[in-house]
């Protein structure tokens, strides 16, 4: 469909914080790499627009402006707002050249910023003597959000070659996922794939580190990369010695599958578990309430799928919301336990959701918990969220083939009217809603578990003795507690008298 069908140009437009001489740089990067484009026939600067004018071979124009907000009290110090405009010409042309636009490396003064909200994570490479990853290659899937780059920095100082490192973009809808691609491919060098092609990222990866004569250790978050390995190219599973794995369904992902590597699960750790499992709960519900900001949920009836670290806490902040909340697990004792803290139960999940009526959904199993059967029980405008890795948690399909109308609703979600039943709203399109275009932990409240991820790699790559093929849920935490880390952010946010290490102690 050609762009001329439209009234008015399409426009971009992104904030980026920097001196006057890095914004140069980055807009000089952006220019050449639109040179290089086969698309674009042709780049002049326009010195009445002050903005550079893109002709493309479809007839578009795309324009380029970098200026001063007219608000600055509104942003941060030193904030430029790029914008960028096409017009004239097809939708091809103008997905081409917004992708590379939209694909802006952060400029030095954006990460010195982040990495200061991250101090546990940016000090790694101090811990250790030497360089102790420079002899394994690693492969990443890790969430595309800001504070992933500062744990790439780490790992690059703690010695892995960016030659030898690969990235899988989960292709989440991030807040700054195009810039996060961007920081990583021309900033350093790091080869990224897309989701929808993991496996062929796997084995350039593996072909790559072999290569190099270097076997490699996986950091996950989802079970993304050895559940395919072990499923789809188990020939390939020698490469790998070691699998860091950040969360419980990545976890679940391994269940029935022989893991023949050491698996150092963050996941299942006490760290995570005591320390950042709130966070994520306090996430998702404020993501849920910035998309929905003209809803009323005090008073309203809630339903949280799966009594687990994160389910519990999702409870407890809806509870503290002024919702009605009820708790469905099929685990008995997480169901007894969720009774005994006062919450609705049932061991029926149909039952619960036609007696509680729940407006507001939210699922925390990990794996698919709720359908079509459970959603023509539910009230009529109601909301499906979810906090699990990817669209697992709600029967999507089951949910389209069971509506009289399916409705696109951009960043909002989908709604599904069903044919015997209600309308609902799978907010996010059951993506999960903590990463919903938002960046869902503070940086300073994730530092910790980014850290734990890298302690976890230098160990796996070190031979510690006590990670053996499978689970070591009890070595993860052991190393972790001996790691440092935990010390040094109680130091940080404790008590502001907290003493040395080894003095005062008990």
């Amino acid at each position: 469909m050609s762009l001329t069908t439209h009234p008015y140009p399409t426009i971009h437009t992104v904030d980026v914080a920097g001196t006057r001489s890095e914004i140069r740089q980055l807009l000089d990067s952006l220019l050449a790499r639109l040179r290089r484009t086969p698309q674009v026939e042709n780049i002049r600067h326009d010195d009445a627009q002050q903005s550079w004018v893109c002709t493309l071979a479809d007839g578009g124009r795309g324009h380029l402006t970098v200026g001063a907000p007219a608000e600055p009290g509104a942003v941060a110090p030193g904030t430029h707002r790029i914008t960028a405009s096409y017009a004239n010409g097809t939708s091809a042309g103008a997905e081409r050249f917004f992708e590379e636009v939209r694909h802006l490396p952060f400029t030095d003064t954006e990460m010195a910023a982040v990495g200061d909200e991250l101090p546990l994570t940016s000090a790694l490479s101090d811990r250790w003597n030497g360089r102790p990853l420079s002899g394994v290659g690693v492969i990443l899937t890790i969430h595309h959000m800001r504070d992933f780059l500062v744990l790439v920095e780490s790992l690059l100082a703690l010695g892995v070659d960016p030659a030898n490192m690969t990235v899988i973009d989960k292709e989440y809808p991030y807040a700054h996922s195009h810039r996060v691609d961007a920081h990583l491919v021309h900033r350093y060098g790091i080869e990224v794939w897309r989701y929808r092609d993991l496996l062929a990222g796997i084995k350039s990866h593996v072909v790559k580190a072999e290569a190099a004569g270097l076997s490699s250790i996986v950091m996950d978050d989802g079970g993304y990369v050895m559940p395919a390995v072990l499923t789809h190219m188990p020939s390939l599973a020698g490469h790998f010695t070691g699998l860091v794995e950040q969360t419980t369904s990545g976890i679940r992902k391994l269940d029935g599958l022989d893991l023949p590597i050491p698996l150092f699960s963050v996941a299942e750790s006490d760290m995570k578990g005591t320390i950042e499992s709130y966070g994520i709960a306090d996430a998702a519900v404020r993501n849920t309430l910035r998309l929905l900001p003209d809803e009323k949920f005090e008073g309203q009836a809630a339903l949280v799928l799966g009594f687990g670290r994160i389910g519990s806490e999702v409870a407890g902040v809806l509870r503290d919301r002024r919702m009605r909340v009820a708790v469905y697990d099929a685990d008995i004792t997480r169901l007894v336990g969720a009774h005994e803290q006062g919450y609705v139960t049932g061991r029926s999940l149909n039952r619960l959701v036609a007696s509680h009526q729940p407006k507001l959904v939210i699922g925390c199993v990990g794996a698919t918990s709720f359908g079509l059967e459970q959603a023509r029980l539910l009230p009529p405008r109601s909301f499906l969220v979810s906090t699990t890795s990817r669209d697992y948690e709600f029967a999507l399909a089951e949910l389209r083939a069971g509506s009289s109308a399916v409705a696109e609703r951009g960043v909002l979600g989908t709604g599904y009217t069903l044919a015997d039943g209600p309308d609902v709203l799978a907010v996010g399109h059951g993506m999960p809603i903590n990463f919903h275009y938002a960046e869902s932990l503070s940086n300073r409240y994730v530092d910790l578990v980014l850290a734990g991820l890298a302690v976890g790699a230098v160990a796996l790559a070190q031979g510690d003795e006590r990670l053996k093929p499978g689970h070591n849920v009890a070595a993860t935490n052991a190393i972790l507690s001996e790691s440092g880390i935990i010390d040094a952010y109680y130091q940080l946010y404790g008590p502001t008298s907290t003493p040395p290490a080894g003095d005062g102690r008990e």
